[in-house]
């Protein structure tokens, strides 16, 4: 006779296989039929009625397997690539609709909707709704019980949005302040623009909440002046606001890559930005940093980063990008003001990156053996002060990126930025900073380098610090 043992493993292995199966079956028919039947999702899975029910009493089991399965996949690896469109479909209703509230909820009250939402859900005694401040540091509530405290200390942050690592520490530090709480981030696009906590039992619903609520708060921003007050833990100059007006999503999830940017602000206020697109083709990023400070300073570099944009919508390449740029600084600041910038676009399939840069220090590629890279030691002059000859004819460089590898676009007020002794943060100092941080995500090696740039100030910055890294998926 035969051992029964291996029949037995066989037929357990079986099980799993018919239970994947219906699951994913199950989220593929209720995608296209919401309301399909369990007889229908048997079929389409290839298996008996009987067997369906084995594996979930009831279709209310199924439908729960199959939002598991769906969270599972949103909340999965950031390395893995971003779905073609057309693959998408909302499985299940959702315990919050965005258009709903965004077209009968006051922008101002959206999320206050949210909090209400969140306290109708079983197990929920009472919930708030936290935005991380500017600097990225403090959790400031947005909506909820005066019982919630009004700021928690945290970190991690990159500026006002939580990197998927930092999550954890977030977490620790929102119990630290209300024990017992529960936790949830609101995650779009690979980071979190908010956190919901709650007092009570988390479940799955309370995560399906917080994603629909993510959306509606970043689109109910456009609309009202209340999410970007709470974000200010003290007041901001012009300055600072047009800088703070200019920047985009400071965490991006891209097919290959991770990206992160971030400007952190110095005593006066300057010319600095940084700007993504994510576009067919390539992955455009640039910096830039305008002499001067203040309003001014600011001004500038809002129609410098007007010409970048304009640029890349004419089907313009780097170097076309940044004679636009050279000249429009010409005609709007004269020829006291000048900037430095580099300005790039990264192919996803070939992972080339390719760069003008003008200005003191050019790109730098964090190696996986960890050595430096200077892509550029010999820049073109800084925007502004260009030869005709040379702005109508900019070199264009190009670098593969390699798996493991990270790009590092870092302003002057970085490489220049001074401890309490005079020494300057320089080579040296990204060099040290990349090594603690290696084979992090892009987002993480952003948080080490501003890190170790704010460690070595005593007060504060002289100078705005800018920065973006690109880091390429190691597998």
């Amino acid at each position: 006779m035969a051992d029964p043992e291996p029949l037995s493993t066989s037929r357990r292995s079986d099980a799993r296989a018919n239970g994947t199966r219906i699951v994913e079956t199950a989220a593929d028919v209720l995608a296209r039929r919401p309301h399909a039947s369990t007889g229908e999702i048997a079929r389409a899975a290839g298996v008996g009625r009987s067997t369906l029910y084995r594996h979930f009493e009831t279709r209310e089991a199924l439908v729960a397997a199959v939002r598991r399965l769906a969270r599972e996949q949103a909340d999965a690896d950031e390395q893995q690539s971003l779905r073609p469109a057309g693959e998408l479909a909302n499985t299940l209703a959702t315990p919050l609709s965005v258009p709903e509230v965004l077209n009968k909820v006051a922008p101002y009250d959206v999320a206050q909707q949210i909090v209400a939402e969140a306290q109708r859900l079983d197990g929920v005694e009472s919930a708030a709704l936290y935005l991380a401040d500017l600097a990225g540091v403090v959790l400031r509530r947005l909506a909820g019980a005066s019982a919630f405290p009004l700021a928690i200390d945290i970190s991690g942050s990159i500026g006002t949005e939580l990197p998927r690592e930092a999550y954890p520490r977030v977490a620790q530090d929102v119990a630290g302040a209300v024990p017992g709480a529960v936790v949830t981030p609101l995650a779009l696009r690979g980071r979190a623009v908010g956190v919901l906590v709650v007092v009570g039992a988390g479940n799955d619903l309370l995560h399906d909440l917080a994603r629909e609520a993510a959306a509606a708060l970043a689109l109910a921003d456009d609309y009202t002046d209340h999410m970007q007050t709470v974000r200010r833990s003290r007041a901001t100059s012009a300055a600072a606001e047009i800088q703070q007006n200019l920047l985009p999503p400071r965490i991006h999830r891209l097919n290959g890559a991770t990206l992160a940017g971030n400007v952190l602000p110095g005593y006066d206020i300057g010319g600095d930005w940084f700007d993504v697109a994510d576009n067919a083709d390539a992955v455009w990023l640039g910096v830039a940093d305008v002499t001067g400070s203040g309003p001014r300073a600011a001004g500038v570099a809002a129609v410098l980063l007007g010409a970048f944009r304009s640029g890349r919508h004419q089907g313009e390449g780097p170097a076309g990008v940044v004679a636009q740029m050279h000249e429009i600084l010409g005609a709007v600041a004269g020829a006291d003001t000048s900037a430095t910038t580099t300005i790039g676009s990264w192919n996803p399939t070939t992972s080339v990156f390719r760069w003008v840069c003008c200005g003191a220090h050019g790109p730098v590629v964090a190696r996986a053996d960890g050595e430096l890279e200077i892509l550029d030691a010999a820049p073109a002059p800084a925007l502004g002060t260009l030869p005709p000859d040379v702005a109508a004819q900019l070199p264009v460089r190009a670098r593969r990126l390699l798996p493991g590898e990270r790009l590092v676009l870092l302003s002057d007020g970085g490489y220049d930025s001074l401890d309490v002794g005079g020494a300057v943060f320089g080579m040296d100092g990204l060099h040290a900073a990349l090594t603690t941080s290696a084979g992090a995500s892009a987002a993480a090696t952003v948080h080490a380098i501003e890190h170790a740039i704010c460690a070595r100030v005593a007060d504060h910055l002289e100078d705005d610090v800018t920065l973006v890294v690109l880091a390429p998926h190691t597998a």
